[in-house]
Order: structure tokens, then C-alpha cells, then sequence
């Protein structure tokens, strides 16, 4: 468990997990949140650009997914600039660490802090451009703070129904 973390940084961790659900990607789902002031900006998932035909069947096709897949965090930065919200300082939750290309993509939008997964439980053939992210965060003066499932569903989660307590 992450003790940097707070109450809010919990909650938009969680959403960020649900929000992964909405990818139809069979493989790797991912889900991201931009957050300014406790209010969120953006959100995305990874998954084809608007406008593509978005079947599951498609995403067999590892090439053409590789060369065709927007991921989680490209498409919230993308979502807020099409709505026209600046991401400048602002706090990104992500529910996959980030990649080399998403981490410049971070960078040039303005992010100040990353939220994400450990990169080292990350499967093996991601860690390289994981690790590779973490320096280029680290040079850019990025703050960046990892969690793991303990941190999702700590004592401030809200109770379900019936649940006593």
C-alpha cells in the first residue's frame, strides 16, 4: 500500500479501473483519468481511433492492432483537447503503467504527476519501455506514484448495500 496516496487519489484510481472495462480490447485493458483540482477533466481507454469499425475480432489481428490501437492515456490527453481543457498541471491515473511514447505524450501535455501500477508487476515484455517511461518522467520533473491492488479498496471505499459498518 502506497501511504502518498489520499482518499482522492484512491477514488480516481478506481475510476480509472473502471474505466479500463470499456476497452474491447481482449488482451490488455486500460483505462486513464485526467484530474485538475479533484475534478476530472478527461478520460480514455485504450482502443481504435473514432470512426473505426471497433469489433473485438479486429483486435486478433495483432499488426494491425499494434499499428491501429490509441492508447488509454493518448486518448485522454486527445479528449481534453477536443473539448478544449488544458491538461497543464494536471494529475494523470492510469491503470497500466505507461509506455515510452505515452510518457512524451504526458510530458508535452503538461501532466505534473503520474498515478500508476508498477511498472516491475508488469508483464515481462512491457518492462523495458515501462522503466524507460519512469527515467523520462524523472527528467522531466514528473512526480510519479505507484499503487498496487491493496491501495484500490482500502477502508474509505463506499459500502455496499447491506454491508454493515
Amino acid at each position: 500500500m502506497n501511504p502518498h496516496l489520499n482518499h482522492w487519489d484512491k477514488r480516481f484510481i478506481r475510476i480509472a479501473e473502471e474505466i479500463r472495462i470499456w476497452s474491447k480490447d481482449p488482451g490488455t485493458k486500460v483505462g486513464c483519468v485526467i484530474v485538475k483540482d479533484r475534478r476530472i477533466l478527461a478520460t480514455g481507454y485504450n482502443g481504435f481511433p473514432a470512426g473505426i469499425l471497433d469489433n473485438p475480432g479486429r483486435y486478433l489481428d495483432r499488426e494491425f492492432k499494434l499499428q491501429t490501437v490509441v492508447h488509454a492515456e493518448a486518448n485522454a490527453i486527445l479528449n481534453a483537447a477536443k473539448n478544449g481543457c488544458s491538461t497543464e498541471k494536471t494529475t494523470l491515473y492510469v491503470s497500466f503503467p505507461p509506455c515510452t511514447q505515452c510518457a512524451s505524450a504526458v510530458i508535452q501535455a503538461g501532466v505534473t504527476k503520474v498515478i500508476c501500477p508498477n511498472p516491475i508487476l508488469a508483464p515481462e515484455r512491457w518492462i523495458k519501455s515501462f522503466l524507460a517511461a519512469s527515467t523520462l518522467f524523472c527528467e522531466a520533473g514528473i512526480a510519479v506514484l505507484y499503487y498496487d491492488g491493496s491501495d484500490l479498496w482500502s477502508a474509505d471505499s463506499a459500502k455496499s448495500v447491506g454491508q454493515s459498518g
